[in-house]
C-alpha cells in the first residue's frame, strides 16, 4: 500500500474510534497517537504551533459553553441570575466537565485529520484517490487554492485604499473593496485556467511528479487502524465498549484493559508511517 493511502485509512480509523465512544480515556490515547505522528513525520515546512493554539481555543471554548449553558448536575459552582439570557441558572461541576470531555474528543477527531494536510503533500492526496477522480480532485484542490489567494487579495486590496486616503462609510465601502477583489479571482481564474490549459489538464492520464512507492510497512500501519477500529465496532455491538458519563457526579472513568486496546495499536500503528513516501 501506498504511502498516502496508509495515511488515509489511519485516518478514517483514528475517526471511528474517536466518534464511537464517550470514554475521556480513549480519546486521550487517540490524541497522543494523533501528535506522535503529527511531531515525528510532518513535512519540514509545515508548523505545529497554529494547531496547537487552536486546538486550545477549541477546548476551552467547549469546556466553557457547555458549562455555561448546561444547567444540570449536583456539585453547584454559581447561581448566575435568572434573568441573563441562556446563562441564567445553575453552573455546575458536571456541565463544565461533559464540556471537556466534548472538548478532547473534538481535539483528538481534529489532530487525527490534521495528519492529511500535515503529513501529506497536497500531489499525494491526489495521487490516493481511484483514477477516476484524479481530474476532479486536481480541479478541487485548484479550487480550493484560491480561497487563501482572495484572502490576502482583499488585505493588499483594503490596505492599499487606506494609503489613498479611503476611509470606510456605509454600504458603499463594501463596494469599494468587493469590486476589485472579485476581478483580481476573476484574472486568477483565468490565469489558473491557462496554465491547466498548457499543461494539457484533462487531456489523458495524470501524470506525478514521484512514485508513491507501495510499501510492506505502509500496509502494516493501515492494517493496524483497521484491526483497531474494527475492535471498537465490535465491542461497541457487544455492548462491551467504554462508556464515561459525568453526571450525577463526575467519576474517575474506568480504564480496563480491553477497552484501552483498540486506541493502543491505533497509536502503535501511526509509529509504522515510513518517513518519505520512498
Amino acid at each position: 500500500m501506498t504511502r498516502p493511502a496508509a495515511v488515509g485509512v489511519w485516518v478514517l480509523a483514528g475517526l471511528v474510534i474517536t466518534l464511537s465512544t464517550s470514554d475521556p480515556v480513549t480519546h486521550a490515547v487517540v490524541l497522543a497517537g494523533a501528535w506522535v505522528l503529527l511531531t515525528l513525520r510532518r513535512t519540514s515546512e509545515r508548523r505545529l504551533r497554529p494547531l496547537v493554539l487552536a486546538l486550545a481555543l477549541l477546548l476551552l471554548a467547549t469546556a466553557a459553553i457547555n458549562g455555561l449553558l448546561d444547567h444540570t448536575g449536583a456539585t453547584v459552582i454559581a447561581t448566575v441570575p435568572s434573568w441573563v439570557p441562556l446563562m441564567g441558572g445553575i453552573l455546575t461541576a458536571e456541565g463544565f466537565a461533559e464540556g471537556a470531555s466534548i472538548g478532547l474528543a473534538l481535539l483528538a477527531a481534529v489532530s487525527v485529520a490534521a495528519a492529511l494536510s500535515l503529513v501529506l503533500e497536497p500531489t499525494d492526496l491526489v495521487d490516493a484517490l481511484p483514477r477516476p477522480l484524479h481530474h476532479t480532485g486536481a480541479a478541487i484542490g485548484a479550487a480550493l487554492n484560491l480561497v487563501p489567494a482572495t484572502v490576502n487579495s482583499f488585505l493588499a486590496v483594503r490596505d492599499a485604499q487606506r494609503l489613498r486616503g479611503w476611509r470606510p462609510k456605509g454600504a458603499r465601502a463594501i463596494a469599494d473593496l468587493a469590486v476589485p477583489v472579485v476581478l483580481g479571482a476573476i484574472d486568477r481564474s483565468v490565469q489558473l485556467a491557462e496554465s491547466m490549459d498548457a499543461r494539457a489538464f484533462g487531456s489523458g492520464q495524470r501524470t506525478a511528479m514521484r512514485a508513491s512507492h507501495r510499501s510492506a510497512t505502509s500496509a502494516t500501519m493501515a492494517l493496524g487502524a483497521l484491526i483497531a477500529a474494527a475492535l471498537v465496532v465490535v465491542s461497541r455491538i457487544h455492548g462491551s465498549q467504554a462508556t464515561w458519563y459525568p453526571y450525577p457526579t463526575p467519576s474517575i472513568p474506568d480504564v480496563s484493559v480491553l477497552a484501552l486496546v483498540p486506541p493502543l495499536v491505533f497509536l502503535a500503528s501511526g509509529l509504522l508511517l515510513p518517513a518519505t513516501s520512498d
